[in-house]
């Protein structure tokens, strides 16, 4: 088509718009050319009556055009028809809708799903009893339409008609809304809450109609799955706790003697932010603890078997401390979740400093996980405990100098953790009367605050006097 032509197209449809924009509601029981347009409507309705988009599209080329003529006639004298029922509009949909199916022009496309939104617009004002259905169906259209797709505006479409409509909702409006949501908050054009909102009205309308069994039960419950299936991808970035309970719950209630079930919905709560003392969670723990009672030795073959850090720790608990720290190291190597591999990584330095005195590998572990969870005092307390333990190898003169160095230790981890702030309390008393005196220091030719490095621990303080 020429650059002309489809200039020629979209005038021509920007006038029909215009036309009924200025007819606004006129019905045909009010106008002088009654009978043309009564003549119109009753040429062009046999070719749509009772039939589908596809049908339409379907139909000879010569059929559509006297079909399309004709309503275009009868539509531009009475938009309203008879003033009774939006034939017109419904018809006019469907009409331009076919035209859609029947261009491979992206622009004509776009251009007739404007008048198509028209077309609905000018429904919505002559026939506002209709407004909670039409609004659905036309936020539904606007997704599947050329120009309109995922954008905001159509999601604000879509919102309105959820809004206005409640529980009226039709099961089409759920799969584009699940699908909107996921799209326009990854491509951050909106945020968790406006998603929260819309997936919970949404939900709210679905449940209300598989509840109350609506002759359309079944298509609730499929969009509801289609539009649960998409959000599940973005879940954990945008719910709590409470989305994963409503959810799982039921899952659980009807699976209860089933292990593979209640593990994975106990485990997925948890993972998800659920607290294990949450009441609405008492029965399925129940269900868990009692399940897992009668498989807990098989199961944890199997899990020690698969999992290093969980074998680990039961090494750790029997004593067998070198078997521990290589099933550690596994699990540090294979892990991709910080707040395990910190943990793992103070589990190996105590086990270390405790149990085997290998100090030095002790200290570095140590400074590893505090470095990877940040504010986490007890990897400063431990760090303060190894200098203590290895400043036994020193003279003196440098024992007191490494009380200021584990004290320093200790008074940092109290700083950021307020957690071990009675644990480091009760270490830098312990340590205080340790420090060097000033005379020592005198006779060292050492002044307060002067930096020195304690050669037998390769730390470096300021020092400090105790009296």
């Amino acid at each position: 088509m020429t650059i002309l032509k489809k200039i020629a197209v979209v005038v021509a449809l920007l006038l029909v718009g215009n036309t009924a924009a200025w007819s606004q509601c006129t019905n045909w029981n009010e106008i002088a050319k009654k009978g043309e347009a009564e003549d119109a409507h009753v040429v062009y309705r046999p070719y749509l009556k009772d039939k589908t988009v596809a049908e339409v599209t379907a139909l000879a080329e010569s059929d559509f055009n006297l079909a399309f003529a004709n309503w275009q006639k009868a539509y531009t004298l009475a938009p309203a028809a008879d003033g009774q029922r939006p034939t017109h509009y419904i018809d006019g949909i469907t009409l331009y809708q076919a035209k859609i199916a029947k261009t491979e022009d992206v622009a004509q496309k776009e251009a007739f799903a404007k008048v198509i939104q028209g077309l609905y617009d000018e429904y919505l004002q002559c026939y506002p009893d209709d407004r909670k259905l039409i609004l659905g169906r036309k936020a539904f259209d606007m997704f599947y339409s050329y120009g309109y797709g995922y954008t905001l505006e159509t999601l604000e479409a879509v919102k309105l008609a959820i809004d206005e409509a409640g529980n009226d909702a039709e099961y089409l409006l759920l799969d584009p809304t699940g699908l909107l949501l996921v799209y326009l908050y990854e491509d951050k054009q909106i945020d968790k809450a406006t998603v929260q909102y819309l997936y919970n009205k949404a939900s709210a309308f679905a449940n209300h109609n598989i509840e109350k069994g609506h002759p359309y039960k079944a298509y609730y419950e499929s969009g509801k799955a289609n539009m649960d299936a998409a959000i599940e991808k973005i879940a954990s970035e945008v719910f709590d706790c409470g989305y994963f309970r409503n959810s799982l719950l039921p899952k659980y209630e009807e699976n209860r003697n089933s292990w593979e079930a209640v593990n994975y919905v106990w485990q997925k709560l948890l993972s998800e932010g659920c607290e294990e003392t949450d009441p609405a969670l008492a029965p399925l723990k129940a269900d868990y603890d009692r399940l897992y009672a009668v498989r807990k030795d098989s199961l944890d073959i199997v899990r020690r078997k698969e999992d290093p850090c969980f074998d680990g720790s039961k090494l750790q608990e029997e004593g067998k401390y070198q078997e521990a720290l290589a099933r550690y190291q596994e699990c540090v190597d294979s892990t991709t979740d910080p707040e395990m591999k910190a943990q793992i990584l103070y589990s190996m330095a105590s086990i270390q400093t405790w149990q085997l005195g290998q100090y030095g590998t002790a200290q570095s572990n140590a400074q590893r996980a505090a470095s990877i969870k940040s504010g986490w005092g007890k990897p400063y307390i431990l760090m303060g405990d190894i200098i203590s333990k290895r400043s036994s190898a020193c003279d003196d003169w440098n024992r007191r100098l490494a009380a200021i160095a584990a004290i320093d230790k200790y008074s940092y981890a109290r700083s950021i953790d307020s957690s071990v702030s009675d644990d480091a309390g009760s270490r830098i008393g312990r340590l205080s009367g340790s420090l060097p005196s000033r005379e020592d220091g005198f006779m060292r030719k050492t002044s307060e605050g002067q930096s020195v490095t304690i050669p037998c621990i390769g730390e470096t303080v300021k020092v400090r006097f105790r009296d």
